[in-house]
């Protein structure tokens, strides 16, 4: 998962780093303080910085290994990492040290009676008066000053009552019976709790009807209509397929033919025209005309020059074969000769190329992929709740374009036909189709009153037919729902309140429709119903006995 990281500033206060925090595209941000950590050393604001990402659903993690941090970090619950590559940890509370009872005076150690001989006499008690009577005399002997006490005296002036421990007991003793108090009102008025569970005898209704899609409006019983959602994914798909078209392609030799002619008269030669020799033809490449004879002084008197002209040819097919060496060449024009130079440039060879019928017979294979992973992905984005339709599961194919294209050479004869996918399909959720056939079996029944369905069997619904013709979808279903005499809860909760287990059984059981009861109890103790309806939970089964 990608992460966010953050570095802070020296001078940033709390409420810009909060700002930089809401303000990061990723879920997962590392706050990099200073090396002067500033306003991140308090534990307040580490706490105010945790409770903003939380809200933000944002997962902090502070990158430090500064000691005065990691305990504050703690306190917030703030993961921390040395790096940004280490794991973050939650860093654990520095532990409490000991009460070592510094604070609590041990009265053993207190000479309580050499303290009194000290006291000033302006603090010490004042002498009984003589009027005390004799009897309170003689009980309290003469004590004077210097006198020793006895080892048991003076151990029993030593203890003085330890208060703190006095007021820890107190405390605790107390925390218990109060706990124990709130237990003993919680077992006796809150806890108790009853769950009555009634099998209704029921039976079987078949309900088989065509059912019209719509994802604009809503679920109507009487026009036959369900609310429907659809789920869409989009995707390019390929496959790859093998050319079967067959030529040979190449170029052909060409070169220079020299016309000449012997007639006075010139003789126009027009584009196209032909010269052969053997298996192959040379065509002209443009017009030309050639020039009568005409006289030549050769030094002993005159003589006739025949008229010549130079045209480019082309060879009429392709090949190898008509790279020919200078010759002379047949003419299809009457008392013109033609003697051509070296032809070459000629080429051949076989190719594969994509045709049409390839294409075709791809883009049937296309359309025959089953992609059954697709039908998980679109019950995925339907969600929880809705029973997918699989019956309507569609791949729209669009645009299917061959690679190369139809005519266009392949290499080694392979060829791929891609195109665009939507997959589709439609969904209803199972409260929608809950209430649908809950309401349309007992529109079956409307002859027999007081009759409830128990179970609409929309969870085992059969979807089949599906049809879809602009923007208009229908779909047949099946589903046998569980049909019984309507037990009310409210009246079942009346006959139970405060009643035992077979009180209730037996007056319960003469309900009609009602082929066993079963009672569960929220605490093992409890043997009697509640008087509160709101302590009582009614719920119903399928008894397979049937009506």
């Amino acid at each position: 998962m990608n992460k966010d990281v953050i570095y802070i500033d020296a001078e940033d206060d709390i409420t810009a780093i909060i700002s930089k925090v809401k303000s990061s595209n990723e879920r997962i941000v590392a706050l990099v303080p200073p090396k002067q950590v500033g306003v991140l050393q308090s534990a307040v604001n580490l706490r105010i910085l945790a409770r903003v990402a939380k809200t933000v659903d944002k997962h902090l993690v502070l990158i430090t290994s500064n000691s005065a941090l990691l305990p504050l970090a703690a306190a917030a619950e703030l993961p921390v990492a040395k790096n940004l590559q280490t794991k973050p940890v939650v860093p654990e509370l520095p532990a409490a040290k000991p009460d070592d009872d510094d604070d609590i005076i041990d009265g053993a150690n207190l000479p309580v009676a050499d303290h009194a001989a000290t006291v000033p006499e302006s603090r010490r008690p004042a002498p009984a008066p003589a009027h005390r009577s004799p009897s309170l005399q003689s009980t309290a002997p003469p004590a004077t000053r210097g006198t020793t006490p006895s080892p048991e005296a003076a151990q029993t002036a030593k203890k003085v009552p330890n208060f703190n421990d006095f007021r820890k007991k107190l405390f605790i003793g107390g925390g218990i019976g109060v706990l124990l108090l709130a237990i003993i009102l919680w077992a006796t008025f809150i806890a108790p709790h009853a769950t009555i569970e009634i099998a209704a005898k029921t039976s079987d209704e078949r309900l088989q009807t065509s059912v019209s899609l719509t994802t604009t409006g809503r679920t109507d019983i009487d026009s036959g209509t369900l609310r429907a959602t659809v789920a869409e994914d989009k995707r390019d798909t390929s496959i790859d397929f093998t050319a079967t078209g067959k030529r040979e392609e190449g170029d052909k030799a060409g070169g220079t033919i020299t016309l000449s002619t012997t007639t006075p008269d010139s003789v126009e030669v027009p584009v196209g025209t032909g010269f052969s020799n053997g298996n192959c033809t040379f065509t002209t490449t443009s017009a030309v005309r050639v020039p009568g004879v005409s006289p030549e002084w050769d030094g002993n008197g005159f003589g006739i020059s025949p008229g010549k002209a130079d045209v480019t040819v082309k060879a009429t097919q392709i090949g190898e074969e008509c790279n020919l060496s200078a010759r002379s060449y047949e003419s299809t024009i009457d008392k013109l000769k033609a003697t051509g130079s070296a032809m070459h440039g000629g080429s051949k060879k076989q190719v594969t190329f994509v045709t049409q019928n390839d294409v075709q017979r791809a883009a049937e294979q296309l359309a025959e992929q089953k992609n059954e992973s697709q039908k998980n992905i679109l019950s995925r984005k339907l969600g929880q709740g809705v029973q997918p339709i699989l019956e309507s599961y569609q791949a729209i194919k669009t645009n299917p374009s061959p690679s190369p294209a139809v005519g266009q050479e392949a290499k080694d004869g392979k060829a791929k036909l891609s195109a665009s996918v939507t997959y589709r399909m439609y969904g209803v959720q199972v409260s929608e189709l809950d209430s649908f056939i809950s309401s349309a079996t007992l529109a079956k029944r409307s002859s027999e009153s007081g009759q409830k369905v128990y179970q609409s069997g929309a969870k085992n619904v059969v979807f089949s037919d599906f049809s879809t013709d602009d923007n208009h979808s229908t779909v047949s279903l099946l589903a046998v729902a569980k049909v019984g005499p309507e037990i009310k809860d409210s009246d079942v909760k009346r006959r139970a309140m405060g009643k035992k287990y077979s009180d209730i059984n037996n007056d319960l059981s003469a309900i009609h429709g009602v082929d066993s009861v079963d009672i569960r109890y929220s605490l093992p103790w409890i043997s009697t119903v509640p008087n509160d309806a709101k302590k009582i939970t009614v719920k119903f089964s399928i008894s397979n006995n049937g009506q």
